[in-house]
């Protein structure tokens, strides 16, 4: 950029006295007037050249730097656009470059600044400087602290919906919440930029492998509806001082020829309460309710805590049918 600067200014004083030696060599009767147009000419020539060149280049000092700095090393490029801040102190551009340049080389504080005096100088209107600031605030804490880093990339998001930052990592955040369906919207949104193929790549098997968890739910829940078992749960009178304080209620589904449970539920010994069991609560794979099936329905209140009968359990049971409508009461009474 020195360099450029020279040769323009060399060249702009060629130009000057190219013209106005003619004007200056002229008659001493006249070498006042002469020497004013000189002046003039001279002047002319040097608003005219600071107009034309940003009317007529296709980038700006700032953007030059910028470039340069990005094509030299993370050190280089953070002192040439210290520099571009320091010349040009309300430049948005640059703050975000300079913020990018402090990620890239792990300078958190330092690139929070940046980003946060580009948020400041844009009117809190910059889509990129918040998301720089949530990216910062994630890698500062290794992933840590996602709540205030996912309401900056939300608000990226107001500002901006196509945030390529701000929709990776919400699409992310969605995904590992169980929200698949708002999750693989915004992969699809993600995979709708000018992303290049290997990253789209890697963004449609997210999404096929999203379609696949949302068609196991679907599935999941369909076999629930046509297996559930609706039951309201209630303690005889009497047995309530006989409930320990934070005791467990164990709810078992088990066939009237035995063997292992088709359904268990862990709740709190509270009374009463409804409870549906179904497929879902399956304990072991390829050992669940079927719809139709005639089961046993076991409540019990563990004194010891765990799963398996002891002495002091309180107990009570009553037979169902999988997916049958009628709600079955269980009275725990022995």
């Amino acid at each position: 950029m020195t360099g450029f600067i020279v040769t323009a200014v060399l060249l702009a004083l060629g130009a000057i006295l190219f013209v106005t030696w003619p004007l200056l060599r002229s008659s001493p009767q006249g070498a006042a007037a002469q020497t004013l147009w000189a002046v003039l000419v001279a002047g002319l020539i040097a608003a005219t050249a600071l107009v034309l060149y940003p009317m007529l280049s296709h980038s700006g000092w700032r953007q030059v730097a910028a470039e340069r700095a990005r094509a030299e090393g993370d050190g280089t490029a953070i002192q040439a656009l210290l520099r571009a801040t320091e010349e040009h102190p309300d430049d948005v551009p640059a703050w975000l470059e300079l913020g990018r340049g402090y990620l890239r080389a792990s300078q958190w504080a330092l690139a929070r600044r940046s980003y946060r005096r580009a948020d400041t100088l844009s009117g809190r209107r910059s889509a990129v400087a918040l998301a720089g600031l949530a990216q910062t605030i994630m890698f500062e804490n290794h992933g840590g602290d996602n709540e205030a880093a996912l309401a900056l990339f939300e608000r990226a998001l107001q500002i901006d919906p196509h945030s390529p930052q701000a929709l990776f990592y919400t699409a992310v955040a969605l995904m590992h919440q169980g929200a698949l369906e708002p999750s693989r919207q915004r992969f699809a949104a993600l995979l709708a930029l000018d992303t290049p193929a290997s990253i789209s790549d890697v963004i449609r098997k997210q999404i096929a492998a999203i379609d696949e968890q949302i068609a196991a739910i679907q599935s999941a829940q369909k076999t629930s509806a046509t297996t559930a078992i609706h039951l309201h749960i209630v303690l005889a009178p009497g047995l309530e001082g006989r409930v320990p304080a934070g005791a467990p209620l164990f709810v078992f589904v088990r066939s009237p020829q035995a063997g292992p449970p088709l359904a268990v539920k862990r709740l709190a010994a509270t009374f009463p309460q409804d409870v549906i069991l179904s497929a879902a609560d399956a304990v072991m794979s390829g050992n669940s309710i079927n719809k139709g099936q005639k089961v046993l329905v076991v409540a019990r209140v563990s004194v010891s805590g765990a799963p398996t009968a002891s002495a002091g359990d309180l107990e009570g049971h009553t037979d169902a049918v999988a997916g049958a409508a009628a709600t079955r009461m269980v009275l725990i009474n022995r």
